[in-house]
């Protein structure tokens, strides 16, 4: 049960997210509010509200940066509005190839994003229409959806992709992206150092600051210590932040070398690093040491097609998954050789994806709805297997409608920038993102740690590539005078 503090915690924070955007750009503002939002702010404490989305963790530092950035979006349009500027003078020749290529860019990408939203928000509506029928299983009992229920899921998807739309919009420059790395890196150090004194000392913050512990504490017991839990839902998202935080520093150290300011990063990865080891996560371990060397010695156009390589696979793992083309014996048998504890907990995941997948194609077009309708029950209707992975979650209650908005959002961007690069004048700060993105999005098949941190690396990158004609004059002077 929530401690009187972490409510007040809770709506104490919009204080904190005006303070922010008062004393910081906007860009720095936005990111410190969600991603420290999501590193301090309790979980399972929320104060429901009739017909209204709960008032908790992922709802409020995203509601409130959102009103801060749209109302500093208007001060300062009211501030520049004025007369209109002179029409600018015809490209030249050669000019209007580039641009024309530079604006189908755009509009491929402009076009992409309304799909994918128009998907997004229209198919709970079909969902809703197709699970009218209760689900009666045992002792289990789901009543059949309504056309509210529709309603109900879109309202949690749109507070889901708050950050998803604020990056999009006020983090799509280079130079935005630099100081989202910044802030995730500095964020990350910081929590490291609760998190050292949560490997020593037991995994309690949370319980001694909030007054309660959100998960099983057996889980946290790991290889004869403790593995942190901080204010998350698990250690194992505690880890993937890490490993996250590992990505972002070893990409400042990238952008910083000619600059002569790289070591810190340097320092700042391999610390990070070390304190990812010791959160004990086998998988998120994995994914810092396999995309660590992509960061710190691939070229710009090698780091893309890996982070672009991993997002396809991932937008495709159901499908992959589904025609046993994922070699699921070769990973276990891998991770066997490094931890046979953990190997056959991941023969369970893989068991249970099975299960799940074979329930998901029984209503594969817009998935079972809410409520636990996408588990599998056995005959007493008591739960046969754990939900893990986010995108089993995701095709069970969208289906492949929900399924491709979903991950398209998050998986497009590092494609699309990828095809585009010669084009788009990518930064090393922008190339390191889709790295870390691509981190992230590993991650979601055996864990739902999808956060709104992960919406906002998509949101950012996603934005980038959207304003492609923009960037590109800025970086070229003849663009900007055609």
């Amino acid at each position: 049960m929530p401690s009187n503090f972490a409510y007040l915690v809770l709506f104490l924070w919009p204080v904190v997210v005006f303070v922010l955007f008062a004393k910081r750009p906007v860009n720095e503002a936005l990111a410190w509010s969600i991603i420290a939002g999501y590193m301090l702010l309790p979980q399972i404490t929320a104060f429901d509200l009739p017909l209204l989305p709960a008032w908790d963790k992922p709802l409020v530092p995203s509601l409130f940066a959102a009103i801060m950035c749209y109302s500093l979006l208007q001060m300062h349009k009211a501030q520049s509005a004025g007369p209109a500027p002179a029409r600018a003078p015809a490209p030249r020749r050669g000019m209007q190839k580039k641009l024309a290529i530079d604006d189908f860019t755009v509009r491929r990408g402009r076009v992409l994003f309304w799909a994918l939203l128009l998907l997004l928000f229209g198919s709970p509506f079909i969902t809703a229409i197709t699970n009218r029928e209760p689900v009666s299983e045992g002792i289990r009992f789901i009543s059949g959806m309504r056309l509210y229920d529709s309603f109900s899921l879109n309202l949690d998807l749109l507070v889901s992709l708050l950050p998803f739309f604020l990056a999009r919009r006020f983090l799509a420059s280079p130079e935005s992206h630099v100081v989202l790395l910044k802030v995730l890196a500095i964020a990350c150090l910081a929590y490291s150092l609760l998190a050292l004194w949560e490997v020593r000392m037991s995994p309690r913050l949370n319980r001694e600051i909030y007054g309660f512990f959100g998960h099983s504490w057996s889980m946290h017991v790991r290889y004869g210590g403790y593995r942190p839990i901080l204010f998350l839902n698990h250690g194992i998202w505690v880890a993937i932040l890490f490993a996250l935080g590992v990505l972002a520093s070893a990409a400042l150290w990238r952008h910083h070398l000619t600059k002569g300011s790289a070591g810190k990063w340097l320092l700042a990865s391999l610390w990070l690093l070390g304190v990812l080891i010791l959160c004990k996560s086998v998988g998120a371990i994995a994914i810092a040491f396999l995309l660590l060397p992509v960061m710190m010695f691939f070229g710009s156009r090698l780091q893309l097609l890996t982070a672009a390589v991993i997002a396809a696979t991932v937008m495709t793992y159901p499908t992959l998954r589904g025609a046993d083309l994922i070699p699921t014996d070769r990973i276990e048998a891998a991770f066997a050789k490094i931890d046979p504890d953990r190997a056959s907990t991941l023969r369970y995941r893989f068991n249970a994806e099975d299960l799940l997948l074979e329930r998901a194609n029984q209503k594969p077009l817009a998935g079972w709805g809410s409520w636990g309708r996408n588990r599998v029950s056995n005959e007493k209707g008591v739960d046969a297997t754990a939900t893990d992975g986010y995108w089993v979650i995701v095709i069970g209650v969208y289906g492949w409608l929900g399924y491709i908005a979903q991950f398209g959002l998050l998986a497009a961007a590092p494609v699309l920038l990828a095809f585009n690069k010669s084009r788009l004048n990518l930064t090393p700060s922008t190339v390191g993102l889709t790295v870390v993105l691509a981190a992230a999005l590993i991650d979601l098949i055996p864990n739902a740690t999808i956060s709104p941190v992960v919406w906002l690396l998509a949101g950012a990158l996603m934005g980038r590539y959207q304003t492609a004609v923009a960037a590109a004059k800025a970086v070229n002077p003849r663009l900007a005078r055609a």
